[in-house]
């Protein structure tokens, strides 16, 4: 039901989740403020009726669906964390911030890429476990990094 996209006429996916990687940072004064959040985008997200009409096909692209927004997450957290480990940006200027920022998200687009490429868009089922493994040790890594600082 979350998936409220309409699907293209053409292409072999059987679904596709729309999901961004957001973030912002603002000083006041010496203090450096930050917001990281990985967003899944409903209306970019979207599931072939004929997926749907097969209980194991719907299951096995959720699951291959629900790892692309799970590698996201894995990149907000190692985002908040290169934002939390900066010191002083406030006061010592750090214009390379953005750079930061922007290497997490180019290097989580490759790792989208990578994912889809190596599971075959979750059809080569022992990858797409390999895959789902990884990325649940990289999120239980991460679990520090799981909120941006109030």
């Amino acid at each position: 039901a979350d998936f409220q996209g309409t699907p293209p006429d053409s292409g072999a996916e059987g679904a596709q989740t729309g999901y961004s990687l957001l973030y912002g940072v603002s000083c006041t004064g010496a203090t450096f403020d930050y917001d990281v959040s990985a967003v899944f985008l409903p209306s970019r997200s979207w599931v072939r009726a004929l997926v749907l009409a097969d209980p194991d096909e719907a299951r096995r692209t959720l699951r291959h669906e629900q790892t692309h927004f799970d590698i996201t997450e894995v990149h907000a957290r190692r985002l908040r964390k290169v934002l939390h480990d900066i010191y002083d940006p406030c006061r010592t200027g750090r214009a390379d911030v953005p750079a930061e920022a922007e290497r997490i998200i180019a290097a989580e687009a490759d790792a989208q890429q990578r994912y889809d490429d190596e599971t075959r868009h979750g059809l080569d089922a022992a990858r797409q476990r390999a895959w789902d493994k990884n990325v649940a040790g990289w999120l239980s890594e991460l679990e520090a990094c799981g909120q941006s600082r109030p």
